[in-house]
């Protein structure tokens, strides 16, 4: 990743929560939640899991609410969001936190059973080279969700998309963090992302089988589920 978009994360690291809860009518806590149950909903309980893109750490949280024993790794480019994410994990055991490069992962091959990631893959260099890591990384069999604004194709979702992305996001996000251009930033990249079909047939491409598909809040946003070949 730039660092033009790791500077600005480390600036909004400070109210990075507090406007996701807001911008999202606190519907990102649940969306974690929901993508986390997807990926648990045949009963399998992961064991090693990455945070990609971790951010302040609320991902792995969901993930270890439901699965106490599991071991997460959370890895981000932005040392300030890994320090936040260091104190809500505090000393609980099965933590680790990693500064890296998400198309540069410093793993080896089939290290985990799982990978999550919330709001990340949208700001790769590369999309499809995110996804190759990603399932590089991952043991075969392993599953992988990725929770993500995608760019809306049907009509409610457009509507919805418009409302949230278009206006709540960059209003209140910069609002909030005091740093508009960031949330300008997030607004265009959302806008200029791939559909969330687009982005199932990349992962079909690069190792991933019976991806599925949830929407949340009316498709605003969509986990994408995926089984490593």
């Amino acid at each position: 990743m730039s660092q033009s978009i790791q500077s600005m994360f480390s600036r909004i690291a400070g109210t990075y929560d507090q406007v996701n809860h807001a911008v999202s009518f606190n519907q990102d806590i649940q969306w974690r939640k929901s993508s986390v149950a997807q990926l648990m909903g045949d009963g399998s309980v992961p064991k090693k899991a990455l945070d990609l893109c971790a951010g302040t750490g609320d991902f792995a949280l969901a993930l270890k609410e439901k699965a106490p024993g599991v071991q997460v790794v959370l890895a981000d480019f932005a040392k300030t969001m890994l320090t936040l994410a260091k104190d809500k994990v505090k000393n609980q055991a099965g933590f680790d936190l990693v500064e890296a490069d998400a198309l540069k992962l410093p793993f080896q091959d089939m290290t985990f059973d799982t990978v999550t990631c919330g709001f990340g893959v949208r700001n790769l260099d590369s999309l499809e080279s995110g996804v190759k890591e990603i399932a590089r990384v991952m043991k075969p069999g392993g599953k992988a969700v990725i929770l993500e604004f995608f760019k809306p194709t049907g009509l409610l979702a457009r509507c919805a998309y418009v409302f949230y992305i278009g206006s709540i996001m960059p209003m209140r996000g910069g609002a909030i963090s005091k740093d508009k251009a960031a949330y300008d930033y997030l607004q265009q990249t959302a806008k200029n992302f791939v559909t969330v079909k687009e982005f199932k047939a990349l992962m079909e491409k690069n190792g991933f089988k019976d991806v599925s598909i949830e929407a949340r809040m009316l498709g605003v946003a969509y986990s994408v589920m995926g089984v490593r070949k």
